[in-house]
């Protein structure tokens, strides 16, 4: 009988002893052990601009993370130098500094806090209308048009009246030009001007898309538009292209798009 105690004793005190090494090897694992994590290879570039004119920020990646890596790497900050006037194959040097207190209490051991990344894929400007590929341009005058349909409402109000919009019967693009920019921080983009026909009323409006280049992409997030402030000579002679040339020459050269 004492044989079979001892051999319970025995059993049971393996048992727990085992229970122990996994729950430290568990605490080890997962609350203790120092987790090497490469900052660099968590860091995200978005480039602004163009070849010639970009800067960049840095942030850390946001994907399928566990949280407190996620906390961690959401306290890091990146510093870029230089971050003016990049161009395609600079080479930028980008410093991460990160919260240590944080690092301490997640057992994290930060690497790679510095490198040297060469700069690529930024786009690059036309030199001339020639060289925009045709279903760029008709992109362009396809979200021309959307837009002053999305916006109908607020463009009518433009005239100072206060009643209902009455139904917008008609629209057209009577004219189009490209607008290179002479200067380097002032984006190349097309100029509409826009016929509208509320019911017996007709309106006017200027659309401009910035950000036209070699990307091919219609940037439609920054449309913006305005009403045509046409003189009564360029309105009786529906001489568009001198309200351009007057608005845009200065800053621009003007390629109209017939």
């Amino acid at each position: 009988m004492d044989k079979q105690k001892i051999e319970n004793k025995t059993i049971y005190f393996i048992s727990l002893l085992s229970m122990v090494c996994i729950l430290v090897l568990i605490a080890y694992f997962f609350f203790m052990r120092n987790v090497e994590i490469d900052i660099m290879e968590n860091a995200q570039y978005s480039y602004v601009g163009e070849n010639g004119n970009a800067s960049v920020a840095v942030n850390p990646k946001q994907g399928d993370l566990n949280q407190r890596m996620q906390d961690f790497l959401n306290s890091v900050k990146y510093e870029v130098s230089p971050n003016t006037d990049l161009s395609n194959g600079d080479t930028i040097h980008v410093t991460a500094t990160y919260d240590e207190a944080l690092a301490n209490q997640y057992h994290y051991k930060p690497k790679s806090v510095e490198a040297d990344v060469k700069v690529e894929g930024l786009a690059n400007r036309y030199k001339a209308l020639e060289d925009i590929p045709k279903f760029l341009i008709t992109d362009g005058k396809d979200a021309a048009i959307e837009y002053v349909k999305d916006n109908d409402d607020s463009i009518y109000s433009l005239e100072g009246k206060k009643e209902k919009t009455p139904s917008l019967d008609k629209v057209k693009i009577v004219y189009s030009a490209y607008l290179k920019s002479n200067q380097k921080n002032n984006s190349d983009r097309f100029v509409y001007i826009v016929y509208m026909n509320y019911s017996s009323e007709v309106l006017y409006y200027m659309v401009c898309i910035p950000n036209i280049n070699d990307s091919n992409e219609i940037d439609t997030h920054n449309i913006y538009g305005e009403k045509a402030y046409l003189t009564q000579d360029e309105l009786d002679g529906k001489d568009f292209a001198e309200y351009v040339n007057r608005v845009y020459s200065s800053k621009y050269q003007i390629e109209e798009n017939k």
